[in-house]
């Protein structure tokens, strides 16, 4: 049984993770573009812009999407429960990004450090953006719920093609700078809010329910607290470095940030099948030794990603296609902070993992108490270790960040739902992976031949992933009598 149900949420998360893998690289693969047709400036403000949208979308979606996934396995009547999360969704976020319009000009010059050109049309496309992507948000959950990963994915692939291909007319062609960049994402955006008609009007209905919006509210209302502080987890720093160190300095560490997501994406990928899985799996006897095995196999994959992402970076960032690098030289400064973050995300999965006691109690407040702490902290962190260390100081403001969230989460809900954690043989797969790396930088420094630096490093990789899979802990493998 648990082998069977560990695999129905690989298959899940491999669908939802090819697409996002495709989104994520999306975004890779426009950096030859963007670096090399935005300056450093413009591209600092094109990511301090996204970070300013990341925040509204949590504030104006109130936790209705992790809502919807959670209480749509257990009603009767789909359509009532679908518009009592959609009406007042709708309302928050038209209101707000009217709002945020209305005064573009007065937060454009709190928000940048530096005015620039266009500033309030700027944030004018970001309320657009946010809008649809709040509209969008319902619909997407429905399908999660709803276990058809194939449609998510088709959704969210038809946003990502058609965000890069306009992203390439407006910079190549039109030569519209960073209002080019956030006119394709509402254009992407806007495209699948049509897709998704039919979707809802198969789902919605002119009702009501306030009883149940009360029930949906105390649920997803402290998931805008946590999902609030893993944004600031995330997304402060470019703002605090941006305050102390200017624009540049964020384009620098937005790059190399952007190449450890790698992880994040796996993390994500994961996520999104692991909210409706675990309601589904806790059912079973066998659950907690189950929840345990997922856990150390998640350590695993992250901890593998660590070490071919941050080995191969170097190398990857200087291939040429058509006489661009991957990434612009001029960016390469920012790869330092890879390790660091990649690492971070290690207890990033850990605390997704640790998750299992809080959703199945309905005791979602501890996520705001946790990440609300550990955000603060971050913050903290940032202004103070910023001014020593530069955008290093950011990457570790933000792997110690991530070390408190998991370990409060463990400290807050251990008792809700034991799960038998092998917490000795993460730790030994962590520190494995992270010996390995400073071994195989110690020997590269002897290296003058490019070629057999890749070579040593793809052996390295190679022979950690082997050693995993041979364990079981890469989802190979899987036998009844294995523990995690």
């Amino acid at each position: 049984m648990a082998a069977a149900s560990i695999r129905s949420l690989l298959k899940e998360t491999a669908i939802y993770g090819i697409s996002g893998v495709i989104g994520r690289s999306m975004g890779l693969l426009l950096l030859p573009v963007l670096s090399n047709l935005l300056p450093p400036e413009q591209f600092g403000h094109y990511k301090l812009t996204y970070v300013l949208i990341g925040l509204l979308q949590l504030v104006l979606m109130f936790g209705m999407g992790n809502s919807l996934v959670r209480y749509l396995i257990d009603t009767d009547d789909e359509p009532r429960m679908f518009s009592s999360h959609f009406w007042p969704l709708i309302v928050v976020s038209t209101a707000g990004c009217a709002a945020l319009s209305a005064f573009a000009p007065q937060v454009a010059a709190a928000y940048f450090s530096e005015p620039i050109p266009g500033d309030a049309l700027l944030i004018r496309l970001a309320a657009a953006v946010v809008w649809l992507e709040t509209v969008n948000i319902l619909p997407y959950s429905l399908l999660r719920a709803k276990q058809r990963p194939f449609a998510y994915a088709g959704a969210l692939l038809l946003s990502v093609v058609v965000y890069g291909a306009l992203v390439v007319y407006f910079l190549g062609v039109r030569d519209s700078g960073m209002t080019g960049v956030l006119a394709a994402n509402a254009i992407g955006s806007g495209v699948v809010s049509l897709l998704f008609i039919p979707l809802l009007l198969r789902y919605l209905r002119p009702v009501f329910d306030r009883k149940l919006f009360r029930l949906y509210l105390a649920f997803g209302f402290p998931i805008i607290f946590s999902s609030l502080g893993k944004s600031l987890l995330d997304l402060a720093d470019r703002w605090i470095l941006d305050r102390l160190m200017g624009a540049k300095t964020v384009a620098y560490y937005s790059v190399g940030y952007q190449i450890a997501a790698v992880a994040n994406l796996a993390v994500a990928s994961f996520t999104l099948a692991w909210k409706p899985y675990l309601v589904r799996a806790a059912k079973a006897d066998d659950a907690p030794v189950t929840f345990s095995r997922i856990m150390t196999m998640t350590v695993a994959v992250l901890a593998a990603l660590f070490l071919a992402v941050s080995l191969l970076a170097d190398n990857l960032v200087a291939l040429e296609f058509g006489g661009y690098h991957l990434i612009d030289p001029g960016y390469w400064a920012g790869l330092v902070v890879i390790p660091v973050v990649m690492i971070s995300y290690v207890f990033y999965g850990i605390y997704i993992n640790l998750t299992v006691g809080c959703d199945l109690t309905g005791r979602t407040r501890y996520y705001a108490w946790t990440t609300v702490i550990a955000a603060t902290f971050n913050v903290a962190a940032n202004f103070i270790l910023i001014p020593r260390l530069g955008m290093m100081g950011a990457a570790w403001a933000t792997l110690a960040a991530y070390v408190m969230l998991a370990g409060l989460l463990f400290l807050f809900t251990r008792g809700f739902y034991p799960v038998p954690y092998r917490w000795g043989r993460m730790a030994l797969i962590v520190l494995a992976a992270a010996l390995l790396y400073a071994l195989c930088g110690r020997v590269e420094t002897r290296i003058t031949n490019e070629w057999l630096e890749i070579a040593l490093e793809l052996s390295i990789i190679c022979a950690f992933c082997l050693v995993l899979a041979s364990r079981g802990l890469l989802g190979m493998s899987l036998t009844r009598n294995r523990k995690g």
